[in-house]
């Protein structure tokens, strides 16, 4: 994967995407999920015909899962069929397992899912989150129960650099937050679903305010994506028993801290200084090193 310069891989972002594609563009796709080897060895015209729809569909559906084109479309699916797929049975989790499997499955599934995300990520709209924030005024975090973890961080990264930053985890002093945000402010959600109320409303009233909205969720349609400006996708496999998906609040760290450094290299040269001045201030709160 990291030697690709297009890194998105395409099956997993067709299939992420399906559900909010057209009819045509999803008879291509499918086709395209179910024989990825023949499409390889077809023309852009052989495909159109085969999936009874215009050769313009089919490039509209290129420029929807990432890429420039058809060529790039084929030569990417040639590049990743030879890779090796990993099956989620490899690291389910049940019962009856020794804690040894327990401490490895944990593991490689935060790595599937990291992996996952990684392989269906815009670059672009990386890119444009990393924008708006650069020039932000005010940054607003809205989730609630765990979701707030990666927010809390991140709300505490961006403010050692400079930011003034809101992570309350109560639902109302969120909604409080988005009443009060303005043009040249950034709200940022985090919702798996999509569909919690509470976030959905915070920012419906921040998109309303002016802020520029962005969202981390993996729907890719949802209430929360129509008040959102930037959508940043969060796959995860659920492989617990009780339907937990323990491994989503890593990746949705990850995918804040990726932003972050992306803010952080578009900041003005003295950034890292400044950082550095922070990190060395805050070693009051730390013991003396014995050793040194």
């Amino acid at each position: 994967m990291g030697m690709i310069e297009n890194g998105r891989n395409i099956l997993a972002t067709t299939r992420f995407l399906l559900p909010s594609l057209t009819a045509a563009e999803k008879r291509v796709a499918e086709f395209v999920l179910a024989s990825p080897k023949e499409v390889t060895r077809m023309s852009l015209k052989k495909l159109a015909v085969r999936c009874e729809c215009g050769e313009a569909t089919i490039v509209r559906l290129c420029k929807t899962i990432g890429v420039s084109g058809y060529a790039e479309l084929k030569s990417l699916l040639e590049t990743q069929l030879q890779l090796p797929a990993v099956k989620e049975e490899s690291v389910r989790l049940s019962t009856g397992q020794g804690m040894g499997e327990i401490v490895a499955r944990v593991f490689e599934l935060n790595i599937l899912n990291l992996r996952g995300t990684l392989e269906v990520a815009a670059v672009e709209e990386y890119e444009n989150a990393c924008e708006v924030l650069s020039t932000a005024n005010k940054i607003c975090f809205f989730a609630i129960g765990d979701a707030m973890f990666p927010c809390s961080y991140a709300s505490l990264r961006f403010r050692r650099i400079g930011y003034d930053c809101y992570a309350d985890s109560d639902a109302d002093v969120q909604i409080v937050n988005a009443c009060n945000m303005k043009e040249g402010d950034v709200a940022i959600a985090i919702s798996h679903s999509g569909r919690t109320k509470q976030v959905v409303e915070a920012m419906r009233i921040a998109k309303s305010r002016g802020a520029v909205t962005i969202c981390i969720t993996k729907a890719g349609k949802s209430e929360l994506t129509k008040y959102s400006d930037i959508v940043l996708y969060n796959v995860t496999t659920d492989t617990t028993v009780d339907k937990e998906i323990i491994a989503r609040r890593v990746a949705e760290q990850a995918m804040l801290d990726a932003v972050y450094m992306g803010v952080l290299q578009k900041m003005e040269a003295n950034s890292f200084a400044r950082l550095q001045e922070v990190s060395e201030n805050l070693k009051v709160n730390k013991l003396p090193d014995k050793n040194v």
